[in-house]
C-alpha cells in the first residue's frame, strides 16, 4: 500500500516556504474536519454506521505522525461531539437533508394567530392521489421523509408537524386532546384545500389515533385511512413501556444519554448505534420542551381521551389499512386484530423485523403498502365520482 507522506506532499507543493506549508496543513485539517462533521451527520442521518469511522482513520492517517498532530484532532472531536451537537444549526442541517430526502418543499399556513409547518410533494389534481401524513408523540414531520420519497413518483404527499410539534404553533395552554388535534387538523386540511380532488390519510402510533377518529368524524372526500401502531386501543398485553409507565418512567421523554438509549432500545427492534454527541443532539432539542410534552401527555391520558380510537372505531366507513410492527415494545401488536375486527373494511398486515417506528424502520415496506392501498382505492374514488 503507498505511504503518503501528507507533510512532504505540502511541503513541495508550497515550494518549500515552511510558513505556507504549515497553513496549507492547517487548511487541509480544517477541510478534512468539516468532511468528517458533515460524514458524522450523514451517519446520524443514514444509519451508515462505518462512514463515521472511515472519516475519522482518513484523518488520522494523513494528520497525525510521532511528531503530532498538524490539525489538533481534539479541536474536532470536540466539535462533533458537543459544541456540533449543540449548535442551532445542528438541527437545521438535520431537517434540511431529511427534507432534501424526501424531495419535499416546506410550506407554512396560517390560521390567525396559529401556525401549520409542513412538507409537500408533488401537485394536487384528480389523477394524482393527495396523501396527508400524521407523526407520532414527540416525533416531527420529517419522520416520513423515506416514505415520501417512495411515494414520490406516485402520489401528491403532505407531511404536517403536528398540533404543537416541530414548528407548528405550540401552545401550552391549548387543547391537545385527541379530541382538539382532530379538530385542528380539520382546520388544517380546510385552509390547504384538500376537500377539492378528495385525500388519503395516513397516522403513526399517536398521529394513527388522531387519523383513525378524524376518519370516523370527517368522512366527506376522504379516500382511505392507513393506521400505522396506533394508540388509543385497549391493550391485551402489558408491553415493556406501559410496565414502564406504570414504574412511572415515559421512555417517550428520556432526560439523558443512558435514557436515551433505554429509548431507542424500546422503540426500535434493532437498536441504532449511535454515539454520544449523536445522542446530544436528539436530547438538546427534545428536553426543553418536556414540560409541554408532559402537559399534552396528560391530556391524552385523561380516562375519555385514552381509548377514544377503540370507541369510534365502528363507525369508520372509508377502506382501511393497518400495519403493525411484530416486536412492537410500545403498543401491544395484538391492536392489528383489534382494528381488523372492529372497522367494516380493513386490510391488516404486520410487518417483520420491525418495532414501533415503522416509518424509519421498515420504511419501504410501509411505503410500498400504503401506495397500494392508497392507489386502489384512489381509483375506486375516481370511478364512482364519474
Amino acid at each position: 500500500m503507498m505511504n503518503l507522506d501528507t507533510h512532504n506532499f505540502l511541503f513541495d507543493w508550497t515550494s518549500g516556504d515552511p510558513g505556507r506549508t504549515m497553513m496549507a496543513e492547517y487548511v487541509a485539517g480544517a477541510l478534512v474536519s468539516l468532511v468528517g462533521i458533515a460524514v458524522a451527520a450523514f451517519y446520524w442521518l443514514g444509519g451508515v454506521s462505518t462512514l463515521f469511522d472511515v472519516a475519522l482513520q482518513i484523518y488520522l492517517r494523513l494528520f497525525w505522525d510521532k511528531n503530532g498532530c498538524y490539525c489538533d484532532i481534539k479541536v474536532l472531536t470536540f466539535l462533533m461531539k458537543w459544541q456540533f451537537a449543540r449548535h442551532p444549526l445542528t438541527r437545521s442541517v438535520v431537517m434540511t437533508w431529511r427534507q432534501f430526502r424526501a424531495g419535499a418543499t416546506k410550506r407554512i399556513v396560517n390560521l390567525g394567530d396559529y401556525k401549520f409547518m409542513y412538507l409537500e410533494q408533488g401537485e394536487a389534481s384528480a389523477e394524482r392521489p393527495t396523501v396527508l401524513l400524521l407523526h407520532g408523540f414527540t416525533s416531527g414531520k420529517e419522520e416520513w421523509s423515506e416514505v415520501m420519497r417512495l411515494l414520490r413518483p406516485h402520489c401528491h404527499v403532505i407531511a404536517v408537524d403536528m398540533p404543537g410539534h416541530g414548528e407548528t404553533t405550540r401552545n401550552p395552554r391549548g387543547d391537545h386532546s385527541v379530541t382538539g388535534t382532530v379538530a385542528r387538523i380539520r382546520q388544517f386540511v380546510d385552509a390547504i384545500g384538500l376537500q377539492k380532488h378528495g385525500y388519503h390519510l395516513v397516522g403513526s402510533s399517536w398521529g394513527g389515533h388522531v387519523a383513525g377518529v378524524y376518519s370516523s368524524k370527517y368522512p366527506d372526500n376522504l379516500h382511505s385511512v392507513s393506521l400505522m401502531c396506533p394508540s388509543g386501543l385497549e391493550p391485551k398485553k402489558v408491553t415493556r413501556y406501559v410496565r414502564a409507565l406504570m414504574e412511572g418512567r415515559n421512555y417517550l421523554l428520556p432526560a439523558d444519554s443512558s435514557e436515551f438509549q433505554e429509548f431507542l432500545g424500546c422503540v426500535f427492534y434493532r437498536q441504532p448505534p449511535l454515539p454520544r454527541w449523536a445522542l446530544a443532539i436528539g436530547l438538546h432539542d427534545r428536553v426543553p420542551h418536556y414540560p409541554f410534552f408532559e402537559t399534552v401527555f396528560e391530556q391524552l391520558m385523561d380516562t375519555e381521551q385514552r381509548f377514544l380510537l377503540q370507541k369510534s372505531l365502528s363507525d369508520i366507513e372509508v377502506p382501511a389499512l393497518a400495519l403493525w410492527g411484530k416486536h412492537d415494545q410500545v403498543l401491544c401488536s395484538s391492536g392489528l386484530d383489534i382494528l381488523c375486527d372492529e372497522i367494516p373494511s380493513c386490510e391488516g398486515h404486520y410487518l417483520d423485523e420491525c418495532g414501533h417506528t415503522i416509518a424509519i424502520e421498515q420504511a419501504a415496506a410501509a411505503g410500498n403498502h400504503i401506495k397500494n392501498h392508497v392507489l386502489k382505492h384512489h381509483r375506486s374514488a375516481v370511478d364512482n365520482i364519474r
